[in-house]
């Protein structure tokens, strides 16, 4: 695994096969948490690939909807994480925003996600530098759903299981709470190549949008 790049007008990352397959797996779990879809690259054509991503394309703002009637919060605690209340003293404001907001951002994380999924299907991935905001909130998300498996809260937390599992990996422990730090570890560090990267430019900025190096 080679970090993010900047490169030709792109942040370029180098991922083996497996890797993008580890990677791919955890997106398409967070998009079935989601309550979404995969793009269909049933028939395996680079066309095909290319007009899912457009169909997801992470820097096109999604459609305005507007409920009258209350959303309850979500019931699984990782996807509490991906959709949080807006206020943690006031519930009443908190179920409006939700009210307000929650499908929207749904659609949106929805769509980003779709776009890296469909990204990892080839060699890289190679992110063109508008859509590079939307996957380092990506991997964000990606992050979020794995740090509430494993019961990461604070970076403490994470040093703590890191060293917990560096010594069940020194006794041949390979099981899947060991499997899902290594996963972690992996999208931490991956994000991390891709921030360093878009600062580097000037180019980090809110999801869909570029700062003044692009």
């Amino acid at each position: 695994m080679r970090g993010f790049r900047y490169e030709s007008g792109a942040y370029r990352a180098e991922l083996d096969a497996g890797e993008r397959e580890v990677v791919a797996s955890v997106v398409a779990n967070v998009v079935e948490l989601l309550g979404g879809e995969l793009p269909d690259l049933a028939d395996g054509s680079p066309d095909g690939a290319a007009e899912a991503a457009g169909r997801s394309d992470p820097s096109v703002a999604p459609v305005w909807r507007l409920r009258t009637e209350p959303v309850p919060p979500p019931d699984d605690p990782a996807v509490h994480r991906l959709l949080p209340d807006a206020s943690q003293d006031d519930p009443a404001v908190a179920a409006e925003f939700r009210r307000l907001t929650e499908d929207d951002l749904r659609t949106a994380k929805l769509a980003r996600l779709r776009w890296l999924w469909t990204a990892l299907q080839d060699d890289g991935p190679v992110v063109p530098a508008p859509q590079a905001p939307a996957v380092a909130a990506t991997l964000t998300d990606l992050r979020l759903v794995l740090a509430e498996r494993l019961g990461i809260r604070t970076d403490e937390d994470a040093d703590r299981l890191g060293r917990a599992v560096g010594r069940r990996r020194r006794h041949g422990a390979d099981d899947v709470r060991t499997y899902l730090v290594t996963v972690y570890d992996a999208l931490t560090w991956l994000q991390e190549s891709l921030v360093q990267a878009m600062l580097a430019r000037g180019d980090l900025g809110p999801p869909g949008r570029v700062g003044p190096g692009d």
